[in-house]
């Protein structure tokens, strides 16, 4: 019990205290995916960022590096939450991951889209500016992702396992409506 509460504070803890904007954040943009304080179980993410006006966005993607013995590595997650639960993001150092994009949008409703590969383990921040026309930034998003190994799979089949109740009706169901 005591390491659910655990896991659960630190959950919380990540999914609350993650987020920073060094200026306003434009509320014609909004990352959609990943979500901003979340954790992706994978070696790529997709970004996805609804815009509802006539905009011009520029997104970057950024590691943060922690520097452990004198070398810059990937962030340990679980390091980076301080006693009071906050994330603690003094000590870290941005490496650009992609080359900035820009995207505009011409009508109230558009997204963008890019998929990032072959990432490994640590923290990653997602920077959207909106610029105006002159190419000045006018706002500033940041929001910070946790990217984690993906989790061994299951070798157990849910069709081989005995099932009872209603997993037994849903099994059933299944395999009527879909063979074996």
């Amino acid at each position: 019990m005591k390491k659910q509460l655990m896991v659960f504070v630190v959950m919380l803890a990540m999914i609350f205290s993650t987020v920073f904007s060094y200026a306003a954040s434009d509320p014609a943009v909004v990352l959609v995916n990943p979500t901003s304080g979340g954790t992706v179980y994978a070696n790529n993410f997709l970004i996805s960022i609804k815009i509802t006006a006539p905009k011009t966005i520029k997104v970057s993607v950024y590691e943060e590096l922690q520097e452990v013995n004198g070398v810059k590595t990937s962030v340990d997650i679980n390091s980076l939450i301080s006693a009071d639960g906050t994330l603690n993001t003094s000590n870290l150092t941005s490496v650009s991951v992609i080359t900035p994009s820009a995207f505009t949008c011409t009508n109230n409703l558009s997204f963008f889209t890019k998929q990032i590969n072959g990432l490994k383990p640590g923290l990653y921040r997602i920077k959207i500016d909106t610029v105006d026309s002159a190419g000045k930034i006018i706002y500033t998003q940041n929001s910070y992702v946790a990217l984690k190994e993906k989790p061994a799979e299951s070798e157990a089949n849910i069709f081989e396992t005995p099932q009872s109740g209603t997993m037994q009706f849903l099994q059933n169901l299944l395999k009527s409506i879909f063979g074996s």
